[in-house]
Order: structure tokens, then C-alpha cells, then sequence
């Protein structure tokens, strides 16, 4: 009887399609492009469907497989054209000279507006090094460009520029077992090779030097000339550079100009969604312009708006949460032009589905699954909202006309006004914790408050630029007003993200399971659609029982350490985390992946900053990767020995990369603390002491001519010994003291 039952499930067109999609395309993003997992998942997901769903549904869901299997098989064949950059490299790092075609929209030619770390370009013709004759190709690519001197671009300049074709990092670091199994490939929090696959690219051209040689704008190139010329007005008068780069941002989508220590800010008071182009601010516009052209007939307004948000979109770099809310926004002004009704949750599926048949590998995209995921769940904790809302209010339905009714229903508006933006942020949170903590390892619960208080300052935003905009033109007066508005509204912004990056903590909690994940979204969704209170309490239960069970695992987590080796040029690196003691320690950062990998596995053991960073040696060696490290997990101090007469370039460089952490040495009166770094003929030794326990660790690490022997002997009469060998791609020691 379970088959009838399912069959008479709700299921609209919408989300049939949606699933179908999916089931087409999600086992050739992660199992790669293998035509037995795509057609056995096909027939799978078909099966079922024919099974559980009517007819008509199971016909949907078949088309979303077929749409799902076409879209994988269209970026296939397009990726592999012969004419393809991608198609014509060798499977590793290329020098080459290379000329390109600027099509990022996020580059402004207004001044001090800094472009961003990555620009998007689109391959036109290339020689290898060695190489005379230039090959015709295609493709899209994303640059990197010089540090020192970034040349000047514009969306639809041509460049010539001598660089690198370089393959994505994948963070090749391999975890060494005990038996003669071979070496396991651990697998990182987030993969930039998904990041790029997700935009289209599958590699980047990092130039060292480039020359400017011809401009072909196109309509992109067109609309950000315009753009410009809005942006130029919008930051006039303002003279704070700072706020200039965050107005440019949070309106227009040029986030190249936001400092480090400001994303790192936003990001741990967890308000980074508030500046940076998204589908809340497509909403924010979306309801301006609605004010500004009211006037307007019923069709030729949502029709005017669907142009003018397209533009929009297009011009702020068209990232996948504002292009959702395109997508979304877009077909709801065409349907509104038609005199139609859709749901705002099919509304979203049709534009989820869309963006993964132009994209299929945008469905691994964390900033898609953020903006997919907590709309989901806001448009249904939206509804169930609106059914109380009105339960609330029934009262008034049967009440006379009078002012002690229309006081009373004013009250109840404001109050439930104001509980409706509080259980949004809260949605919003709970819809956001899971995602957080298997892709960043972050849990911010202050970021409830924060954004609480700066959603109303970010939403008046937009008029304040209107007014800024429309009436600065007539009078100068007018546009000098606006800009104090707005460095107002900014610097009360940043007032803000200040006092809860220093004064919210992250809370300590384990990286979940992908499984756990899955789980845990499954109770919140059904939470969100039952109406059964038995099966609202159970779901309710499951939803706390996995964070709960996150932040226990993590407060009990035995003491553990990490170690990699590099190559013969750099020190080793040493992650230690102890939660009974609350400390967590860092020794070196030299190379990128160990320390990376390092930084990755303090987080999924829920570490929330590193307490001290101790150097082995005063060399630069050992700060290559300290910005990347410093990125996901703050840190608190650093020491080393003692810094000579030679170590000015490791002072020099260590100010630069974290100007506001101190660095303690011995000769300025500073102490190892909780550990200790002992200097050896061959190497050094770290010993470690947890006062609260008196447990006590030393490693040993010692090189030779094949890698590095490290050797364990701890207070309990435990000896390891293990030897991790020289190469290009790091070797890993983890170990646990159960």
C-alpha cells in the first residue's frame, strides 16, 4: 500500500523537472563521465519515478533525465571541441604567450576601484614556449595578474600577455597509513578546480607581463561602460577609499577592491552575503524600481523591469545566486505581464534547473547551494508564517470597527512584523549550518544578530543611491548629502561587523559527514512541509539532535596532531589541536597544500582559531602560505626564537601578511608557552604540555637524505615512529591519543 500512498503526493511539474535534472546530472559531476553511472542513475531515478508518481509526473521527471543527460553531453562536446584551448594542452603546466579578450563585467575603469583577483577572459590564439606559429582556440580562461604592477583593463580589451597555463590546485596531499595499503588522497573542504568547472574554465593564465593591443567591447563591454559612468556618480564626493570599493561591491558587483582584513570580517561576523551582489540585493532593486515605475501600465511595467534587471545582472559579473534571482524575479514579472500565477517555490526550481542545464558543474558551486538551499527555506518557512499570520488574526474578522480594534491590529502588525525578521535570520542561520560547517567549517551564531541589525541599513541603502543619483545631477548640494548618507550608513556597517567578528566567537564543532549533512536537511525540509505534528516533532528532534551531537564530538575530541613534509627546501609543517585544554597550535607555513591541509583538518576537528603560530626558523620559507592559512582560521599570536641580523626579510614579510598579529621572540621577553620548539643537529623538536591533564608530547623530526623521520614519545609511554618521504606532493602523519 506504500506505492498508492506516495503516487497521491503533491507533486507539481516543477519539481519533477527539478529532480529529473538533478538525476541526470549529478553522477557525471561526481563520479566523472562515465556512461554506466549516468545511465544506470537515469534509469534508476526513472524507475522510481514511474513507480511512485503518476504518469504524467514520471513523463516530467523522464524529461529532466533526458535534459540533464543532453546538458552533461552539450558541456562535454563543447569542453572537447578541437579548437578548444583545453582540448590542445598537455595535462600540466604550459608557459605560453597568449592573446585574450577581457569579457568580466566586475572590471571598472573608475579610479581606485581595484579589480578583482581573478578576471575572466576568453582564449583567442596561443603559442607555446619554444613554439613560432600561433594556434587559433577558444575558450573561457581566468587570468591572474601581476601583484606588483596590475596593468589597467576593461571588459572587452585585447591583450597579448606571457604567462602560464596552469592546471587548478588540487591539493594533492596523501595521508600515510600504518599498513602497506597504498597512500589515501585526502580530500579537501573546498576544491578550486570545482570552483573554475562550475564558471565554465578549467584553467588559469597567470601573466607576468601583458601589453594592451586591441578592444572589441561587445554588449557586455557596452552595458559596463555604463555602468562606469553610474558608478562614477554613485562614489563622487566620497573620499574614503574603503567605503568607495564597498559601495562599488554591495551596488555594482566590483568586489576586486574589498581589502583582506575587511572580507575576513564580514566573513566572521557572517554578513559577507550583504556586500557582495546576490539575490537579495536583486530583490532590494527589484522593489525600487517597482516605486519608480508604478506609474506605468501593468504589462509594460513588469516587462520594463525584466529588461532592466537582466541589465543589472549582466553587469555585476552574473554570479549564480544573482542569476537565480534573476531567473526567479524574471519569470515572475513575465508571468505577471501574462496575468499568470506560479509559486515561489516552483518559480525557484524552474530557475535552479535552468542554471544547472547552462551549467551542470555549478550544481558543486557553494555559493549556488547557499542561495538555492536558504531560499528554499525561507520561501517555506514564509508560508508557514502566512498560515499563522492569518490563524493570528482571525479575531479581527469578527470584531466591530472601532479604535480599539485598529490599535490592537496595529500593535499585532508590528509585533509580528518584527518576529517575522527575527524567524528569517534564524531560517536563514539553521538553513546556512550544515553548508558552513562541511564547506568552511565556521558556525557563527551571532551572525543571527548582525544581519538582523543590518538588513534595514543595507535595504535603505538603495534609496539613499537613487536619491543620490537622481538628484545629485540637478544640484550639487543633493549628491555632496547622499554621499555623507552613505559613508554614514557604511561606517555604522562596519561599526558593526567589528563587534561581532571580535565580540561573537565561533562556536567549536566537528565537520559533519556527508551523510549527517543529507540527514539533517531532509528533518529541516520536512519540518518545513508536514502537517502532521508527530512527524513535525520527530523531524524537529532529528534537526537537533545533528548539532547538538556537532558541538559535543568536537568539546570531546581527543588530542591530536598533524604533520607534512614539503620538500628538502622547506620545514615541515605541525597542526595541533587539544580540546581539553582549548588550544591549538601551528608550527611553520611553508607550502601551500600541507598547510592547507593542515588548517583543513583543525577545522573539521573544531578548532576555531589558531592560538599561536611558532616558526621553526626566522625564514621566509616558512611564511609562503601564512595569508591562505590566516584565511581559515584567525590567528592569535605568533613566536619565534629569535630574529638576527638576516632575519629583516622575515620580519618584513610577516608584517605585510598579518599587520595587526604580533610576533613575540624570546629576546623581546615573549615565552613558548604551552609548547616549545628545540633546535637539533638535523632538524627540531616540538614538546608539548597540557597543564590540566600533565600530559606530555615530544616530536622529533629529523631529515635524511629520503624525507623526514618523525618520532612520537608522549607521557603514557608511547613511542611512533614514521618516515614521510621528500616529493612534490606532501605525505600526512595523523595522530589520535584515544
Amino acid at each position: 500500500m506504500i506505492f498508492p500512498l506516495l503516487a497521491k503526493l503533491n507533486v507539481s511539474a516543477p519539481v519533477a523537472w527539478f529532480v529529473g535534472i538533478v538525476g541526470g546530472t549529478l553522477p557525471a559531476v561526481l563520479l566523472g563521465n562515465s556512461i554506466f553511472y549516468i545511465f544506470t542513475t537515469a534509469i534508476t531515478v526513472g524507475a522510481i519515478s514511474f513507480l511512485l508518481l503518476q504518469r504524467r509526473f514520471a513523463v516530467v521527471v523522464a524529461a529532466g533525465l533526458l535534459s540533464g543527460i543532453g546538458g552533461i553531453g552539450f558541456h562535454q562536446l563543447k569542453s572537447g571541441y578541437q579548437d578548444n584551448y583545453a582540448a590542445m594542452l598537455p595535462m600540466r603546466n604550459c608557459g605560453a604567450t597568449a592573446q585574450l579578450r577581457i569579457v568580466d563585467p566586475r572590471i571598472s575603469e573608475v579610479s581606485d576601484i581595484a579589480p578583482p583577483s581573478l578576471i575572466r577572459a576568453q582564449v583567442l590564439n596561443f603559442r607555446l614556449s619554444g613554439e613560432t606559429e600561433f594556434r587559433p582556440s577558444s575558450g573561457v580562461i581566468y587570468l591572474k595578474l601581476p601583484k606588483k604592477i596590475p596593468p589597467e583593463l576593461r571588459c572587452g580589451d585585447i591583450i597579448l600577455g606571457d604567462g602560464v597555463f596552469a592546471l587548478p590546485n588540487t591539493s594533492d596531499v596523501f595521508l600515510w597509513h600504518e599498513t602497506d595499503s597504498p597512500l589515501e588522497r585526502l580530500e579537501p573542504m573546498r576544491d578550486f578546480s570545482t570552483y573554475l568547472l562550475a564558471r565554465g574554465a578549467c584553467r588559469t593564465f597567470k601573466i607576468n607581463q601583458c601589453a594592451v593591443i586591441g578592444y572589441k567591447p561587445g554588449v557586455i563591454g557596452k552595458i559596463t561602460l555604463c555602468r562606469d559612468w553610474l558608478l562614477k556618480r554613485a562614489v563622487s564626493e566620497i573620499s574614503k577609499v574603503e567605503i568607495r570599493n564597498l559601495i562599488a561591491a554591495l551596488f555594482f558587483g566590483t568586489s576586486g577592491g574589498v581589502d583582506t582584513s575587511s572580507r575576513l570580517r564580514l566573513i566572521e561576523s557572517g554578513t559577507i552575503h550583504l556586500f557582495s551582489v546576490s539575490g537579495m540585493h536583486v530583490a532590494m532593486l527589484t522593489a525600487v524600481l517597482l516605486l519608480f515605475l508604478r506609474p506605468l501600465p501593468l504589462r509594460i511595467r513588469y516587462i520594463t523591469l525584466f529588461a532592466m534587471l537582466l541589465l543589472y545582472t549582466l553587469s555585476t559579473g552574473a554570479n549564480a545566486p544573482a542569476m537565480r534571482a534573476f531567473y526567479m524575479i524574471g519569470l515572475w514579472c513575465l508571468l505577471r505581464a501574462a496575468l499568470l500565477y506560479i509559486p515561489s517555490l516552483q518559480t525557484l526550481l524552474l530557475a535552479g534547473g535552468t542554471l544547472i542545464l547552462a551549467s551542470p558543474y555549478i550544481i558543486l558551486d557553494m555559493g549556488f547551494q547557499y542561495s538555492f538551499i536558504i531560499t528554499a527555506i525561507l520561501i517555506l518557512a514564509g508560508e508557514r508564517f502566512e498560515q499563522a499570520s492569518e490563524l493570528l488574526g482571525e479575531e479581527f474578522r469578527y470584531m466591530p470597527n472601532s479604535p480599539f480594534k485598529r490599535m490592537r491590529e496595529k500593535r499585532l502588525r508590528r509585533a509580528w512584523s518584527l518576529f517575522f525578521a527575527i524567524g528569517a535570520c534564524c531560517a536563514a542561520f539553521v538553513g546556512g549550518v550544515g553548508l558552513s560547517l562541511y564547506t568552511q567549517g565556521l558556525l557563527l551564531p551571532g551572525s543571527i544578530l548582525a544581519n538582523l541589525i543590518l538588513m534595514p541599513i543595507v535595504a535603505l541603502l538603495f534609496p539613499v543611491l537613487f536619491f543620490k543619483l537622481a538628484t545629485g545631477a540637478l544640484y550639487s548640494g543633493f549628491d555632496w548629502f547622499g554621499a555623507k548618507l552613505l559613508e554614514w550608513c557604511f561606517s555604522f556597517t562596519d561599526t558593526i561587523t567589528r563587534l561581532f567578528a571580535n565580540g561573537f566567537e565561533r562556536l567549536s564543532a566537528i565537520r559533519p559527514s556527508l551523510i549527517e549533512i543529507l540527514l539533517f536537511y531532509s528533518a529541516l525540509f520536512w519540518l518545513l512541509t508536514t502537517r502532521r505534528i508527530r512527524y513535525a516533532a520527530f523531524a524537529l528532534a532529528v534537526l537537533l539532535l545533528f548539532p547538538l551531537s556537532w558541538l559535543y564530538r568536537a568539546e570531546k575530541s581527543p588530542l591530536a596532531f598533524f604533520v607534512a613534509t614539503n620538500n628538502m627546501a622547506d620545514d615541515p609543517i605541525i597542526a595541533l589541536h587539544d580540546p581539553k585544554s582549548d588550544y591549538t597550535l601551528m608550527v611553520n607555513a611553508a607550502g601551500f597544500d600541507s598547510s592547507i591541509a593542515g588548517a583543513e583538518f583543525l577545522q573539521k576537528r573544531g578548532a576555531t582559531q589558531i592560538d599561536r603560530i611558532i616558526f621553526s626558523s626566522a625564514r621566509t620559507g616558512n611564511l609562503t602560505s601564512l595569508a591562505q592559512l590566516s584565511a581559515r582560521l584567525p590567528i592569535e599570536e605568533a613566536f619565534t626564537a629569535k630574529l638576527d641580523r638576516h632575519a629583516w626579510a622575515f620580519r618584513n614579510k610577516f608584517a605585510e601578511t598579518l599587520p595587526e598579529c604580533p610576533l613575540k621572540t624570546s629576546e623581546g621577553g615573549g615565552d613558548y608557552g604551552l609548547a616549545k620548539i628545540i633546535p637539533q643537529k638535523n632538524g627540531f623538536e616540538l614538546a608539548y604540555s597540557n597543564l590540566r591533564t600533565t600530559f606530555q608530547i615530544r616530536l622529533l623530526l629529523e631529515m635524511f637524505d629520503n624525507g623526514w623521520l618523525v618520532t612520537l614519545q608522549s607521557s603514557n609511554g608511547k613511542s611512533e615512529r614514521r618516515m614521510l618521504s621528500n616529493s612534490s606532493v606532501p605525505e600526512v602523519w595523523v595522530y589520535e591519543f584515544k
